[in-house]
């Protein structure tokens, strides 16, 4: 759930960040192109599904916004099933590192997540929470720009990320695969210390749909390569540049349902 989702989580890429070459700046500066003026909310639902095939689904709403302070924000608060209602997740993202918090309502409290947490798992999915502050940074760390490419048949830029050692990052590197015409990630590919990723996240170039000037992917996988399972999240509605209070992305308001 930006390179994320990569229309709502384009807005997070176009935050303030450390000086990069002329070549990455030229990917940076598409995946920004793809960001809504001020916020953006989808309504989503994440299937979650094991390596036997059973399925687990919630759905929610994600919002983010980027307020006058130039701070992005994303906040996703689940309405389904019914026994996980209320729970909810604020990432803040920050021109040094972000800050995560989750609200768990049988805990009835606020936690913040750690650097050690970020191999967590996201509701359970396999979108961990270093995952989904990634693809809302694909340039974080030191960046380099690869040889163009092409991807689902699809020319694309390619651009690779190594993790500050101090990130608590889980991975090496970070291959991200940017499509040319819409500016969305098509693929994000997770690197432990082996030759081949550990994690995959990929988007259907035939579930993007444009929004405005939004191009929006309606379907985004997680796939877990070691263990052989899979996440998929979908967008069922979006709605581009609403008027959103900041005081709604403030993790002392996570405890409310609204």
């Amino acid at each position: 759930m930006r390179i994320a989702m990569a229309g709502l989580l384009a807005l997070l890429a176009g935050g303030p960040a450390a000086a990069v070459s002329g070549d990455v700046e030229e990917v940076l500066a598409c995946v920004r192109k793809n960001a809504p003026r001020s916020a953006l909310v989808q309504v989503v639902e994440l299937v979650s599904v094991d390596r036997n095939g059973r399925e687990r689904v919630q759905g929610g709403k994600l919002s983010a916004k980027r307020g006058d302070d130039g701070v992005a924000r994303l906040l996703l608060r689940v309405e389904e099933p019914p026994d996980l209602r209320g729970t909810a997740f604020l990432w803040i993202q920050k021109p040094k590192g972000s800050e995560i918090f989750v609200y768990l309502p049988e805990m009835k409290k606020v936690r913040r997540v750690s650097s050690r947490q970020l191999r967590g798992k996201l509701l359970g999915s396999d979108f961990s929470y270093e995952e989904v502050a990634r693809i809302g940074a694909p340039g974080e760390g030191e960046a380099k720009r690869l040889p163009d490419g092409e991807k689902d048949g699809r020319p694309v830029f390619v651009l690779e990320a190594t993790p500050d050692k101090e990130s608590g990052s889980a991975y090496t590197r970070v291959t991200s695969f940017v499509d040319r015409e819409t500016c969305v990630p098509l693929e994000i590919a997770f690197f432990g210390e082996g030759p081949e990723p550990e994690k995959l996240i990929s988007v259907d170039p035939a579930r993007i749909t444009k929004e405005g000037d939004v191009h929006v992917p309606r379907l985004v996988r997680a796939r877990d390569l070691a263990k052989g399972t899979e996440s998929r999240l979908v967008t069922h509605a979006v709605e581009v540049d609403p008027a959103l209070p900041d005081e709604m992305f403030s993790s002392s308001r996570l405890e409310q349902s609204k």
